[in-house]
């Protein structure tokens, strides 16, 4: 049974019925089951036990879930070995200074913008299990021609065609989550797809230290050995990722999936489930490109752009954090040998991994969005409100436990509005614009913070952390006016249709335009 069954026998069985709020449930119902029937796995009697339905859930995260977050491992180690290079006297190899640097994460970050949403286009198309380990093939490839580095021109050359193939691929794993998953269930699984950047972030810097001592090896720098060891790995787990990753919940037979993951019962609780959490997702079978219309609905949303705003100031301490963390802690000059750097910073890495698990676990335990991004975002402004505020006669270890404490709220609450926007938005063609509106926003800021961190600021680039302590308090101001925002509009709608009969849906279904998100039936989470 569904929650609106649920909800019309607590009525009946009530002492007082609200006959229109009964029959507001009775609409409800019958829109879900006309709704549900577009997919032939629906079955609108169908009715299972909690432990049936856990037991598929643990399917999806051994099997899909787990793999995902393996891929996402070494896209990480990709995009992160730039810091680790730097340790290495990667500028002086190349003779280029830090502020050329900067303009490669700049160019990196323009090309993943650029294809991001014409990545996100074509997914459907070509099937995110074959689109998404074709691009991981092309980056990882990429990433190890960063081997043959020769100068500063060849450096920006292999930036952007990173970022250009590693576009789409965030956006286009958190859609293909939610053909697994309910809504409510999402920001935790976005938790542990994103846990597994501060895992290798962590990694990153133990490799990194192996690694880079085979500096002289064959002749060669050391950063180069690790460009080349992490771009071939990320090449062969993209290949295996063409026989493992499969189309939906409905098609995991073939491949090394051998006999599949589920059974008939299975894949038809699988989908019902999703269907009667949201019944936008009934007709998400269809193998097409996004049409213009979604993606023009999806860019015109006023219900989506809080939320991508939110990404962009939000997430601006992210890249200088990450990127230059190993400096600045070589540049502390704690007594450690320079490579020892990268492994210093793994405690903010650790620190970021539990607390964003905490927040994502708790977000959806309450089914609530808002007020957890506000909180974390909180936490995250004042730790950067200490490295603005420390003076510059401050003791090493108050600055490098500022700094790491400043690590651990960098995505701490990145996977809730992630989830905040997959929940909201519908069908899935405007949902996967909207997710690549929000992973562009995420990225673009990149272009942004690290160039708040220049040359003649350094050591203590005090004026870049004021910026990012600025944009941390008007995130914390938009978390709460979103959730305020879509509670208004709930509260419209509720207040135009509660008296609606049968005839009125019919009606209305008949002649409306309005579809996904935008129908007089959908229901905003906050």
């Amino acid at each position: 049974m569904s929650k609106l069954d649920d909800q019309k026998l607590d009525l009946e069985r009530s002492g007082s019925v609200d006959t229109a709020t009964l029959e507001s449930v009775n609409d409800q119902i019958d829109q879900l089951r006309l709704r549900g029937e577009q997919n032939p796995y629906y079955v609108h009697d169908l009715s299972w036990t909690a432990t049936e339905e856990k037991q598929i859930v643990r399917i999806f995260d051994f099997k899909i879930l787990s793999w995902i977050g393996l891929m996402f491992f070494f896209m990480q180690l990709d995009r992160g070995n730039m810091a680790n290079a730097l340790t290495d006297n990667f500028m002086e190899d190349l003779n280029i200074s830090l502020n050329t640097v900067t303009l490669g994460s700049t160019i990196f970050t323009i090309f993943f913008c650029l294809f991001e949403i014409p990545s996100n286009m074509v997914i459907r198309r070509a099937g995110p299990q074959r689109w998404i380990p074709f691009l991981m093939c092309l980056w990882g490839i990429s990433t190890a021609c960063q081997f043959f580095l020769k100068d500063r021109a060849t450096f920006l050359i292999c930036r952007a065609l990173v970022g250009m193939f590693e576009a789409g691929y965030i956006p286009g794993i958190a859609v293909y989550l939610t053909t697994y998953y309910k809504r409510g269930e999402m920001a935790t699984r976005l938790s542990i797809f994103w846990s597994t950047l501060a895992v290798a972030n962590s990694v990153a810097g133990v490799l990194a230290y192996g690694i880079l001592h085979m500096r002289g090896v064959a002749g060669h720098a050391g950063w180069r050995w690790l460009f080349l060891f992490e771009g071939l790995g990320t090449v062969l787990i993209g290949l295996l990722s063409f026989f493992l990753l499969p189309e939906g919940p409905t098609s995991t037979k073939g491949g090394l999936r051998f006999g599949g993951y589920l059974t008939q019962r299975q894949e038809q609780i699988a989908i019902t489930r999703l269907i009667r959490d949201d019944p936008t997702k009934a007709g998400d079978t269809s193998k097409s490109v996004v049409s213009k219309k979604d993606l023009f609905k999806a860019l015109t949303s006023p219900k989506v752009w809080p939320n991508i705003i939110i990404g962009f100031f939000g997430l601006l301490p992210f890249a200088p954090l990450t990127i230059l963390s190993p400096l600045i802690v070589k540049n502390l000059d704690l007594g450690v040998a320079p490579l020892v750097s990268n492994l210093l910073v793994i405690p903010g890495y650790v620190i970021s991994l539990s607390i964003m698990t905490l927040v994502s676990w708790s977000s959806d335990k309450h089914n609530e969005r808002a007020f957890h991004g506000a909180l974390a975002s909180t936490y995250y402004a004042l730790c950067i409100l200490a490295l603005a505020v420390l003076p510059e006669d401050a003791s090493k270890l108050s600055l490098y436990f500022a700094l790491i404490f400043a690590m651990g709220g960098q995505t701490c609450w990145h996977p809730v509005n992630a989830a905040w926007i997959a929940g909201n938005t519908a069908p899935v063609g405007k949902r996967s614009i909207a997710l690549a509106m929000y992973i562009i926003s995420v990225n673009a800021c990149d272009m942004v913070s690290v160039n708040l961190f220049r040359d003649e600021d350094a050591p203590r680039f005090f004026t870049g952390f004021w910026i990012l302590f600025g944009a941390l308090l008007l995130t914390i101001v938009l978390f709460i006016f979103q959730r305020y925002h879509l509670m208004w509009i709930n509260r419209k709608r509720e207040e135009k249709t509660r008296h609606w009969t049968e005839e009125d849906w019919r009606l209305y279904n008949e002649t409306t335009k309005d579809e996904g998100d935008d129908h007089l039936s959908f229901r905003y989470s906050y």
